[in-house]
């Protein structure tokens, strides 16, 4: 779809506001709606049910006090909180009576509450009892963001490639702060989240058009909420294939009970490293995460935390050598206000101390190549001191959010190398001996702030213009940078069952300290980069059914330059490759489409079905290239059958093979094959993976057992993970000779945890 098109069907929404229309919904739906307007309800569940249902025709507190009369009910303000209680003159509807003296206190739109979603925004919430039912690799829920639509992956790294950007463009964020690689073997492709999924409460994933409230980043957004309370059990302790872990919560006080929650995490991850082909090593990892909340009153709550991710990882082979050691550090404190019904206000102080120190080294022999080897040893320190300000004021038809951060960056690097390439690399007219000693030292600050509303203009039509403005004062050679990045956002409710939402926006993307690419042997920041975005879609639901459809078209401009292994990425030693290259794009466009439908085909059984169409590419040296990751068609669907104490989930993707580089059999003795003339010209075999999750729990008096299993690539089909080549010098030149290299076979994992 192009420009012309989409403002036509944004002038066409625009011009369709001629009626408002009631909707019909239950009473639990309604409250939700007006809590993502960031009201804080108290109600009771013996008040509260699914089965009561309402008509209004808003949104509002004023609708929901009509609703609730109906029903015997009424809602009040007690100090900025919003409280449902049964109306002293009515009579309680025989439905009532019945209801069992014991209920559950339930509040929604808490201090530590979901972020707003963005209006016209494309994003997708997965809540905890939904993470744990996906089949995924080493039973990590964190990577059930990859069957999402319009996700590239070859089943390897935990971290999305989204609608055809670059690993680098996704921010992950956790109640509030900033994560920098939340992800154990971060220099192995980062197959393992650091976060046990056990403390998540819910996970949104954006893929387009985010609220300007996150900054930095231009394909997409994780926001990660912790889970404080748990209705029944408060500690949980598991072994499993890749973890053993002891996570527990609960509260201190008495007056005012304070919650905390700690979590400890340890494991091996040697049976998901088989895609690096070393035959001994010892991925070792550990996490751990420490928080607590306070209620200080009814409108003031306080929150303090730490949390660590550690690696230590070694392999070591009689070719090859590589160690990494990275430590990670946050520490935090965080408080929120409810300052009335409408005016609300969070702040967060956070620390981050992150250190990385990589070996490389290779003592290959090669007979035809007896030069080639070397050693490359990287260290890298960062410090970010972090300070940020979100506010939100509800104004009947508006609701306004607006905010600021600022952020002391240090960045130390420490680098040597000495490689020689070999013969394949003057084939490709890269560098083929390296010798490099760097120390670099820069600091400097950022920040930014940012303003948006929801503008409901009708009943049916809701505008989000948004702005953000981000600066930056660390760039070494280009001094000061600043960005401004206008957003719109437009949702249209065409009838009960049928929403449609459009996306305009600009997002920036700058160099961060830690980015730097001192590893292969860069000293400057790239000027930041931008992308200028257009989503399109529409939802459609019933009771059984929902049905959501997407068009989107990225442009990127002033593209930072990067290095890829264009052979095979899923090496033990990327840096000291033949292959790698560096690739200085002059721009970039990524389009598509993606469709979701989800159907309840039984109260216990459940299905779902995706498709994703994408084309991304790079121009390079005024050509249009694929990138790698760009694969056309994906399908992803299956289906989950859960009773009370069992669930068993089944789970298939499907999809066009990456593409990668072939090179020519033959080249002449001191020819060159430029880059840009091979560069992504191959598409591989299709991908495609088979996986299972099952899960069994039993209930006895004071704990819960529950046993799981996950079977990733059940038929432990040979996906193509690249190519490499063999080269062998002969009369006149060298006979180059690729062999195809695969992924990860079939990978099990079983655990049990017992939770009291």
């Amino acid at each position: 779809m192009n420009c012309r098109a989409h403002l036509s069907l944004w002038c066409l929404l625009l011009a369709s506001t001629a009626w408002a229309q009631a909707h019909e919904m239950s009473l639990l739906d309604l409250i939700d709606k007006i809590q993502s307007r960031q009201q804080q309800v108290v109600y009771s569940s013996a008040l509260v049910r699914e089965d009561q249902m309402v008509t209004v025709e808003d949104f509002s507190i004023e609708s929901l006090g009509q609703a609730l009369q109906d029903h015997g009910l009424g809602v009040e303000a007690v100090d900025g909180i919003w409280v449902i209680s049964r109306l002293a003159d009515k009579p309680v509807a025989k439905t009532e009576e019945a209801t069992p003296l014991l209920e559950t206190v339930i509040v929604t739109g808490s201090l530590h509450r979901l972020p707003h979603i963005g209006v016209g925004s494309s994003v997708v919430q997965l809540s905890a009892e939904e993470l744990a039912l996906v089949p995924t690799l080493g039973s990590d829920a964190m990577r059930a963001t990859l069957r999402l639509p319009g996700v590239s992956s070859l089943g390897v790294s935990a971290k999305p490639r989204i609608r055809g950007g670059l690993q680098d463009e996704l921010l992950v964020m956790q109640d509030g702060i900033e994560l920098m690689e939340p992800f154990h073997l971060a220099d192995y492709h980062s197959p393992y989240s650091s976060i046990d999924y056990h403390t998540i409460e819910s996970l949104n994933v954006y893929t387009g058009g985010f609220p300007s409230r996150y900054g930095y980043r231009m394909s997409g957004v994780m926001d990660i909420r912790n889970q404080w309370h748990e209705d029944d059990y408060n500690t949980d302790i598991g072994i499993s294939s890749f973890s053993n872990f002891i996570h527990t919560r609960g509260e201190f006080g008495k007056e005012r009970p304070a919650s905390w929650l700690l979590s400890l995490r340890q494991g091996d991850l040697t049976d998901l490293t088989d895609y690096i082909e070393t035959r001994s090593g010892d991925p070792r990892y550990r996490d751990f995460s420490a928080r607590v909340n306070f209620d200080m009153s009814d409108s003031l709550e306080l929150t303090s935390g730490l949390a660590l991710a550690q690696d230590d990882i070694k392999f070591d082979d009689e070719e090859e050598r590589a160690t990494s050691l990275i430590d990670t550090w946050y520490a935090w404190v965080g408080g929120s206000w409810v300052f009335n019904s409408r005016t609300a206000s969070r702040f967060t102080l956070s620390w981050l101390d992150f250190e990385r120190d990589k070996d490389q080294a290779s003592f290959e022999i090669d007979e035809e190549d007896p030069g080639k080897g070397g050693f490359l040893d990287h260290r890298q320190k960062v410090n970010r001191l972090a300070l940020r300000n979100d506010w939100s004021f509800n104004d009947d038809n508006k609701f306004w959010e607006f905010g600021w951060q600022l952020e002391y960056n240090k960045g130390d690097y420490r680098h040597r190398a000495y490689i020689d390439r070999g013969e394949l690399a003057g084939i490709l007219g890269t560098e083929e001996d390296v010798s490099r000693d760097i120390t670099l030292d820069t600091s400097g600050w950022s920040g930014g702030g940012y303003a948006q509303v929801d503008w409901q203009i009708s009943q049916r039509l809701t505008l989000q213009p948004s702005l953000r403005w981000d600066v930056q004062d660390y760039y070494i050679e280009l001094g000061t940078e600043q960005q401004l990045s206008p957003r719109l956002g437009v949702s249209y409710q065409w009838n009960d069952a049928t929403q449609l939402r459009l996306s305009l926006g600009r997002f920036h993307q700058q160099e961060g300290i830690q980015e730097i690419q001192v590893i292969d042997g860069l000293t400057t920041f790239f000027k930041p980069q931008h992308s200028d975005q257009v989503v399109a879609g529409i939802e459609w639901r019933s009771e059984k059914l929902e049905l959501s459809g997407e068009l989107y078209y990225k442009r990127y401009e002033d593209l930072k330059g990067r290095f890829e292994n264009i052979f095979n990425p899923f090496v033990l030693l990327p840096e000291m490759e033949p292959d790698r290259v560096g690739l200085l794009p002059d721009r970039a466009v990524a389009k598509g489409a993606d469709m979701d439908l989800k159907v309840s085909l039984a109260e216990a059984l459940s299905a779902y079905f995706r498709y994703s169409f994408m084309d991304a590419r790079d121009q390079i040296d005024g050509k249009w290239v694929d990138r790698r990751w760009s694969q056309q068609h994906t399908i992803n669907t299956g289906i989950v059958w859960q009773k009370e104490t069992f669930s068993i989930a089944l789970g298939a993707t499907w999809h066009s093979g990456w593409r990668s580089t072939l090179m020519p059999s033959f080249v002449a003795e001191d020819e060159t094959v430029a880059v840009s003339s091979v560069l992504n010209n191959t598409e591989l075999d299709d991908y495609f993976s088979l996986d299972i999750n099952i899960r069994k729990h039993w209930i006895f008096p004071r704990c819960r057992v529950e046993v799981y299993a996950d079977i990733v690539n059940l038929t432990d089909r040979k996906n193509q993970a690249g190519i490499d080549f063999d080269i062998e010098e002969v009369e006149g030149g060298y006979d180059l000779s690729p062999d195809g290299e695969t992924l990860l076979g079939r990978v099990p994992s079983v655990g049990i945890t017992l939770s009291f």
